[in-house]
C-alpha cells in the first residue's frame, strides 16, 4: 500500500505544478502574451523530453524481448515533437488555442445534451440551470475563438487567460483531492 500513498503525494505534486503553471501563464498572458506562449511551449517541450527519455529507457530495460518496441517509438516521437516545439515555440501556443476552442465546443455540446436530457427526464435540481449556463458559455467562447482567432490578438489572449485559469483550478482540485485522500487513508 505504500505505492498508493506515494501516488497520492504525486497527485499533490502534480497539482502544485499545474497551479503554479496556471498562475504564471495567467500573469504572463496579461503582461506579455507572446512570452506566455513561449513559456508554455518550452515547458511542454521539456515535459516531452522527460517522457520520451523515460519511454526509451523502459523500452531497453523492460521490453527487452519484444520485437516491436512501441515505447521506443513513442519515446522517439515525444523527443522529436519536443525538439520541434523548442525550435518553433509560437506554433504550440496557436495550436493550444485552437485545441481549447474545439474543447470548449465539445464541452458545450456535452452540457447542452445533459440539459436536454434533464428536461426530457424531468430531472429536478439546480444542476439544470448550470448545464445550460456552461453550455452557453462554452459554445459562445468556442465560436468566438474560431471566428476571430486570426483577426484579433485580444481573443487569443483572453482564451489563453481562460486556459491558464482552468489549469490553475485543476491544480487546486488535484491538491485538495490528494490531501483528502491522504487524510482519509490516515483515519482508517
Amino acid at each position: 500500500m505504500k505505492t498508493f500513498k506515494d501516488l497520492k503525494w504525486m497527485i499533490i505534486v502534480y497539482g502544485v505544478i499545474l497551479f503554479s503553471l496556471g498562475v504564471v501563464d495567467f500573469i504572463l498572458s496579461i503582461v506579455n502574451f507572446n512570452a506566455a506562449l513561449n513559456v508554455v511551449s518550452y515547458i511542454v517541450a521539456a515535459c516531452l523530453f522527460v517522457v520520451g527519455i523515460m519511454h526509451i529507457l523502459v523500452a531497453f530495460i523492460k521490453d527487452t524481448k519484444a520485437f516491436f518496441k512501441a515505447t521506443l517509438v513513442s519515446g522517439a516521437l515525444c523527443i522529436s515533437v519536443g525538439i520541434v516545439l523548442m525550435i518553433f515555440p509560437y506554433t504550440l501556443g496557436i495550436l493550444i488555442i485552437y485545441l481549447i476552442a474545439a474543447l470548449a465546443l465539445v464541452f458545450g455540446a456535452i452540457f447542452l445534451v445533459k440539459f436536454i436530457l434533464a428536461i426530457i427526464y424531468k430531472y429536478k435540481g439546480s444542476w439544470i440551470f448550470l448545464y445550460i449556463l456552461f453550455a452557453t458559455i462554452c459554445i459562445t467562447l468556442g465560436i468566438i475563438a474560431f471566428v476571430n482567432m486570426n483577426k484579433s490578438e485580444l481573443v487569443r489572449q483572453v482564451i489563453f487567460c481562460i486556459m491558464s485559469a482552468v489549469v490553475a483550478s485543476i491544480g487546486v482540485a488535484a491538491i485538495v483531492y490528494g490531501i483528502k485522500a491522504i487524510n482519509k487513508k490516515e483515519e482508517n
